[in-house]
């Protein structure tokens, strides 16, 4: 499948120190999902702080897996958060802040069953080649092993 620039989330107002999952990685044909701007508007007319947790699949937010805490915005302020964050299929996000008044817009990419790079070192793969989502061929350094993983995914990794 191809690589879909989309917004996964919002805009979404939350409420006053509730915890609200904003967006969750798909299920289905192993997904993943590149977030890469979170916007938090603060509309009403006081300072607010804002927190949002990078969930893995099976848990729950707090702090162990927050990527912002008490992040302070200011009154009718917004702000413009560019991350570079890979979710997994069932991962999710969440957020809540200190006041109602907050509105959260996310952005990334999502690609369905694609193709997974791991682990790889300088010069690892010398040449790739991708079409339609998949590697037809690939030359590897002496130190490079290729390895079909589940679901047609293929996955590069440097040998230990």
């Amino acid at each position: 499948m191809a690589f879909i620039e989309k917004r996964l989330s919002g805009p979404t107002s939350l409420s006053a120190t509730t915890e609200t999952t904003l967006y969750t990685c798909p299920t289905a044909q192993s997904t993943t999902t590149m977030i890469k701007q979170i916007v938090v508007c603060n509309t009403g007319i006081n300072p607010i702080t804002f927190n949002l947790s990078l969930v893995p699949y099976g848990g729950s937010a707090s702090a162990t897996n927050r990527l912002f805490s008490a992040l302070s915005v200011a009154a009718n302020e917004t702000i413009f958060l560019d991350v570079s964050q890979v979710m997994t299929s069932g991962d999710f996000i969440s957020a809540y802040s200190s006041a109602a008044n907050v509105v959260v817009t996310i952005s990334g990419v999502e690609n369905a069953g694609g193709m997974v790079i791991s682990g790889l070192a300088d010069s690892a793969v010398t040449t790739a080649k991708i079409a339609d989502a998949n590697v037809t061929a690939a030359k590897l350094s002496q130190n490079a092993l290729l390895s079909n993983n589940q679901a047609g995914a293929i996955i590069l990794m440097e040998m230990m």
